[in-house]
């Protein structure tokens, strides 16, 4: 398979071809994994909001575990 064969490929199964470029640090920049770093800070976001909302279920059954276990109702 030659190069333009394979850049052909993968502009057809959405990869951007001639969009890296160096960072000042003098690491690749790559588009794809600037997508992946925005996706995974999304992830980051969602799973910090189920986290506090189990937190607070588990505080509210640890409330209710505490009046159980000295005899009072819910």
């Amino acid at each position: 398979m030659t190069p333009d064969e394979i850049k052909k490929k993968l502009r057809e199964a959405g990869v951007p071809i001639g969009e890296w470029g160096e960072t000042v640090e003098g690491e690749v920049k790559s588009p794809i994994l600037e997508r992946q770093a925005k996706a995974l800070g999304k992830v980051e976001d969602i799973i910090q909001v189920q986290l506090k909302e189990d937190q607070r279920k588990v505080a509210e059954l640890h409330a209710v575990l505490q009046r159980l276990k000295h005899g009072g109702g819910m």
